[in-house]
């Protein structure tokens, strides 16, 4: 290959590359290469040719560019190591709450640590919180037994009434992510067959219903964290319904407590605090964590008429949860 040759290809590379993002310093070494590791027999191209080929060259490299950066913002990124704010905000028992990050403690555990009623294996949830939210008795809200809520509540579960409705009466089956066994090969849980649930609650909209992996990230009392699996099932109650027909007027999912004791009678389970915050037409992402002892429920829960702008805030909070285990 003459100078001049080599000259012309450089300078066609050249053009074409400094059209792409590519740094100048790369731009530089693409050049170098496609001179030198041309075969010095191979027959001269026309210009027009090789100019040809530099252009295909550097739509190639931006192509990729653009590809990679898509794939990058696409990825949804879970934090390695979640920091709990130095001093977050304990959790009032009611009250208006200011914009800030706050933590709710297991209401079931002793200053230890140690449970003295049935509870889930976990010291306490941090989560950041936008303004205009408000909390009593463990629900943290917007806009209250209006058309427009959008609350959360925390529970430890270790079964669901069958009929939510006629809950004095039914029977009690395990919560699903109670059927879920650890798979080593794939490092997340699986869910083995089963009946019952929230998957086959009756009244909770259409079936089947399918159950998503989510994931949350803990800490424990050494500081350090993980990412955790866990499920997430969308329900429903129904629009129209009567609810002052149900059993005490109450829509209940899932007794609060069982106070340690193994009993089948779901009656005598039905204690005050049980989950009975529910309204016809009310939307639930319910969130199921397979922690020790009981699992954790986390109630998503919103309404038709919710705003998108409080449904993104009611996301984003259960997005910033960190559940310290202790």
């Amino acid at each position: 290959m003459t100078d001049s040759q080599r000259d012309r290809i450089a300078a066609a590379f050249d053009r074409e590359l400094a059209r792409s993002p590519l740094p100048t310093e790369l731009r530089a070494q693409a050049v170098h290469n496609a001179i030198h590791n041309r075969n010095s027999n191979e027959r001269e191209r026309p210009p027009r040719i090789v100019a040809l080929v530099a252009a295909l060259l550097a739509v190639a490299i931006v192509a990729a560019l653009v590809l990679t950066a898509r794939s990058l913002h696409s990825r949804q990124v879970v934090p390695a190591n979640p920091v709990i704010p130095a001093n977050p905000i304990p959790l009032p028992k009611s009250g208006a709450l200011g914009p800030g990050t706050y933590v709710m403690t297991n209401p079931n555990v002793d200053a230890n640590g140690n449970c003295v009623r049935a509870c889930s294996a976990y010291r306490k949830i941090t989560f950041t919180l936008p303004v205009g939210w408000t909390t009593i008795n463990g629900l943290v809200y917007k806009h209250l037994n209006q058309s427009d809520e959008a609350a959360f509540s925390v529970w430890s579960v270790r079964d669901v009434y069958d009929d939510p409705c006629h809950w004095q009466t039914t029977a009690l089956s395990p919560l699903d992510v109670e059927s879920t066994s650890y798979d080593p090969a794939t490092g997340t849980f699986v869910l083995r067959p089963y009946k019952g649930g929230l998957a086959h609650q009756s009244l909770r909209g259409p079936l089947p219903r399918v159950l998503t992996s989510v994931t949350f990230a803990f800490v424990d009392a050494s500081g350090a964290s993980w990412p955790t699996g866990a499920f997430r099932i969308d329900l429903s109650v129904p629009a129209g319904m009567d609810i002052s027909t149900c059993d005490k007027g109450e829509f209940r999912s899932w007794p609060v407590s069982y106070n340690g004791a193994e009993v089948n009678n779901a009656q005598l389970l039905a204690v005050d605090a049980a989950n009975s915050h529910n309204a016809p037409g009310q939307l639930d992402a319910v969130y199921m964590l397979a922690v020790d002892r009981w699992p954790l429920v986390i109630d998503a829960s919103h309404m038709p008429g919710t705003s998108q702008a409080d449904l993104a805030e009611l996301q984003a909070i259960i997005a910033s949860m960190i559940v310290d285990r202790g």
